[in-house]
């Protein structure tokens, strides 16, 4: 008998999210003294608008502001003329106690009142938020406190839970489907520890021989792919700024371009290399794009680079073209909403990436064919001080990859998986990282396999395939001083157990 099993088709919304939307109007609130009795004000802010114990700000509209070129009216000025406090809440309307009066009067407008707000969740979610709410800042001592759930985002006011928006739910539509048959399992080889955290790394191609590029906090170490070994080539040292991917650009001269994205202040600003006389040599600055090659069997046509800053984050793509050691910026290059360069490849018409919500996503031309949650995080991360206060980092995803399994080729996955002290701690920890198959039937539905075998400690750093056929798998650890990071790379090789 034919086992079935049931297959879900997830159709995730491409429009802006509407829980985040409901953030900004909730702190936005505002209304009108409606009357002011004595020592009280009743506003025209009713249940579900207003809770007690809230503070408004008491305004009055001032004299306008008037261009002195243009004579444009540009607005007015807003003087605050006090404070109240809620203390009573009816169907329509409620009452609320003065604390300052400096002049309140009937139709005074008033706004929500707030020093700070804190935040507790992903990293993800508390850029999004803090690009639509100011003040917003890491912890629980603060009077209002937005708490991310899996299910969405809650508010507490003082303790007490006050509103709660939920995050949009993908569609699901359930197929019965056959199980494909295919087992796949990997054979892993220890090649070499590295000194430090490796950050991203690829496979390169020099004088006509295979090479591998590492990215770490501070160098660039190129390293030749002998037949037993990894051995340290070149190197050179990083400009300032946080590395947090690297790639190799294959060109019609031969020899690779290495392109090096990292960010600097709070947007992305890369560089390119190419080997001169056995060494790296920087070529090419101040490149405005996270850059990379999303198919290298067609690196012409899918050279591209994606905007990326701390207020907007993931941003317009753009196709890239090499033009000697620089990288001109051509026509727009088509992605679906919420696309991410970072982790992306393509295979063909197939795309695959993890979106801004941490969903992988697996898409053949415009249709989305599958969509799993977790599949976020590295150990690449980047800070970004000048946008946030306080220690505000950003995490980049490790990029999936391509490899061949007895003449097929497939698109492969990472997921890294979060240790559960990172739930408690605020701390990036990772127990393995596995590597998963995408697969797609003849019906055009697709699946993820786990590949099983060896076990890859802590978190997966990259995966790349030179182009004599060897795959390597490099893997980060982390300790509780920085000296106690390190890296372990591996040769590894998938076969199909059909």
């Amino acid at each position: 008998m034919k086992k079935l099993l049931f297959f879900a088709l997830i159709l995730v919304s491409l429009t802006v999210s509407k829980e985040l939307d409901a953030i900004k109007d909730f702190f936005n609130r505002k209304g009108y003294v409606v009357e002011k009795l004595g020592n009280k004000v009743i506003l025209d802010l009713g249940k579900g608008k207003v809770n007690v114990g809230e503070v408004f700000t008491v305004l009055k509209e001032g004299r306008e502001l008037v261009h002195p070129v243009t004579g444009e009216v540009l607005g007015k000025v807003e003087e605050e003329v006090g404070k109240v406090k809620v203390s009573r809440v009816e169907e329509k309307f409620s009452e609320a106690d003065i604390l300052e009066d400096k002049g309140i009067e009937k139709g005074d407008p008033v706004k929500l009142y707030y020093q700070s707000i804190c935040y507790l969740g992903s990293e993800e979610g508390f850029f999004k938020v803090s690009s639509l709410v100011g003040n917003l800042q890491k912890g629980e001592a603060c009077d209002y406190l937005v708490r991310e759930f899996e299910e969405g985002y809650g508010i507490e006011y003082k303790g007490l839970a006050v509103d709660f928006y939920e995050k949009p739910k993908p569609k699901v539509i359930v197929q019965q489907t056959e199980r494909v048959p295919e087992e796949f399992k990997l054979q892993a080889k220890f090649l070499i520890a590295l000194p430090s955290l490796p950050l991203s790394a690829d496979a390169c191609s020099f004088f006509g021989r295979d090479y591998a590029a590492v990215l770490f906090e501070n160098r660039l170490v190129i390293y030749e792919l002998l037949e037993k070994e990894f051995a340290e080539y070149a190197s050179m040292n990083l400009p300032s700024g946080y590395p947090v991917s690297l790639q190799c650009i294959p060109t019609s001269e031969g020899d690779d371009l290495i392109v090096v994205n990292q960010v600097v202040g709070s947007s992305v600003n890369s560089f390119l290399v190419r080997m001169v006389g056995g060494s790296p040599v920087i070529v090419a600055r101040d490149i405005p794009f996270f850059v990379s090659v999303l198919d290298k069997e067609r690196p012409k046509d899918t050279l591209v680079g994606q905007k990326f800053d701390g207020r907007n984050f993931w941003g317009e793509v753009k196709r890239l073209e090499i033009s000697g050691n620089e990288l001109i910026e051509k026509e727009a290059f088509k992605v679906p909403s919420g696309f991410r360069i970072d982790s992306a490849v393509m295979l063909g018409d197939l795309l695959v990436f993890t979106d801004r919500d941490g969903y992988l996503r697996v898409y053949k031309g415009d249709e989305l064919l599958l969509s799993e949650e977790n599949f976020s995080g590295s150990y690449t991360v980047a800070s970004m001080p000048d946008v946030y206060q306080g220690e505000n980092k950003y995490t980049f995803n490790t990029r999936h990859f391509i490899t061949e399994i007895a003449g097929k080729r497939y698109v492969g996955v990472v997921k890294n998986v979060r240790s559960p002290i990172y739930k408690f701690l605020d701390v990036t920890k990772f127990t393995e990282g596995e590597l998963f198959l995408v697969l797609i039937d003849k019906r055009g539905i697709a699946k993820l396999k786990q590949v099983t075998g060896k076990k890859f400690e802590e978190a997966i750093q990259s995966v790349f395939r030179a182009k004599g056929g060897r795959t390597f798998v490099i893997t980060g650890r982390t300790g509780t001083l920085p000296v106690q990071n390190r890296g372990d790379v591996f040769e590894i090789e998938i076969e199909s157990l059909q």
